[in-house]
């Protein structure tokens, strides 16, 4: 196509009547044919005189002379329109009126912008539910979920003319952004899907404003700084998730070992009452060394209640400081106010559950030590011997703090 281009350049070719006729010297016509034949040109060299050494070059236009499309056009708008309808450039093209091709070292302002209305068309679809209204099959259709609901949005890419098209000011940064949102979709990663979902939530606000495919390729920096803040917006929700989850899971874990802990105590408390029952059988005599054993076995169900507890007591206080220590990181989180919250709410509510946990090893303490007391008390009730003695033992006492109390 190089080489046909710069033949053209020389001979400057003319549309008659569906023939591309080309004007020059009867060697250059047979390159011209022959490189035109490389491009798709079905039909035999027709070279004939024009005048003295002139000579020129009949090319049929209509498309069954060609293997794929014609690559001539008359002028941009015939190209333009070739584009539209097929969402795409031709490979190779050559427009007669303003000698565009290409070939061009440079592209022409209105290649450009072409080029650009088609990518934005590309991304457009790219992001669909639905293709097909209004009796053709260009219409674009969204169906978008967002905070305030589903909505339908419909945006037809080929409601625009070329005039309409050529007056929008199109820069190499505008065309930078849409390649952005066009990596962001391209990109093959986890994200692939939640990068997407983004991109159309960030387009149905600006589909909010206007539909109109002129308007909306004047919005790829826009569209692009939406994307990144709500992009930034699902990354921290992704990120507090699965920290709020992470909270959720040492919760869950430092309750189990509460709960192990608690059940433990609870099974060496029932052995109270069993002591208490098994002594209960024994206490049939009243004598002393009968009597003896009771005491004897409350003191030592009250010496392993009160070490086991407090063996529970140290490994909840431990226990405490791990979850202090866990959940600390956590509450620093100045950017992060859900998650602070959540882990200032679930060290709270361990912590409250490790002090009652407490208190009731305390409670039950006090209850082995009441066994004990009781225990004694019966014992000495039981027995007349015990009775007169801790009777002479309780006059002795209180004679003495009476002596005591008097200077």
């Amino acid at each position: 196509m190089k080489t046909l281009t710069e033949l053209l350049q020389k001979l400057p070719p003319k549309a008659e009547g569906g023939f591309l006729c080309i004007y020059g010297s009867e060697e250059e016509l047979r390159k011209a044919h022959s490189e035109i034949c490389e491009i798709g040109y079905l039909r035999a060299q027709t070279i004939e005189s024009h005048d003295a050494e002139i000579y020129y070059l009949a090319i049929e236009l209509d498309a069954e002379a060609w293997d794929n499309n014609s690559p001539f056009y008359e002028s941009i708008e015939a190209l333009w329109d070739e584009a539209r309808n097929h969402e795409k450039l031709p490979a190779n093209y050559y427009i007669l009126k303003e000698k565009i091709h290409s070939e061009c070292d440079k592209k022409a302002k209105e290649i450009k912008t072409i080029e650009h209305y088609l990518s934005w068309r590309q991304f457009l679809t790219s992001l669909k539910d639905h293709r097909g209204s209004e009796g053709n099959d260009s219409t674009l259709i969204y169906f978008i979920s967002t905070d305030k609901g589903a909505k339908i949005y419909e945006v037809n890419p080929k409601k625009i003319k070329l005039p309409e098209l050529l007056e929008l000011c199109i820069t190499d940064s505008t065309s930078e952004d849409l390649d952005q949102l066009h990596s962001a979709i391209k990109l093959l990663d986890g994200h692939q899907k939640e990068r997407r979902d983004v991109l159309r939530t960030s387009l149905a606000e600006l589909l909010e404003e206007n539909t109109s495919m002129p308007w909306l390729i004047t919005q790829g920096s826009r569209l692009q700084k939406k994307y990144k803040e709500n992009y930034d917006v699902y990354l921290h929700k992704f990120s507090a998730n699965k920290l709020l989850t992470e909270i959720e899971e040492k919760s869950t874990e430092y309750i189990t070992k509460i709960n192990d802990s608690i059940s433990s105590s609870q099974t060496k408390a029932f052995a109270i009452p069993g002591a208490v029952i098994a002594v209960a059988a024994l206490a049939r005599s009243d004598d002393i060394p009968s009597l003896g054993m009771v005491c004897f076995s409350l003191l030592c169900v009250w010496i392993l209640t009160v070490i086991a507890n407090r063996i529970h007591s140290e490994a909840y206080d431990a226990l405490a400081e791990q979850i202090k220590r866990s959940l600390k990181r956590y509450e620093v989180m100045k950017d992060e106010n859900e998650v602070r919250v959540s882990a200032e709410e679930a060290k709270e509510k361990l912590l409250t559950i490790i002090i009652k946990s407490k208190s009731r090893l305390i409670f039950i303490n006090d209850l082995a030590a009441g066994v004990l007391i009781i225990g004694i008390i019966y014992a000495i009730a039981k027995n007349d011997e015990l009775n007169d003695f801790t009777k002479q033992i309780l006059k002795f006492a209180f004679s003495q703090i009476k002596d005591l109390s008097i200077p």
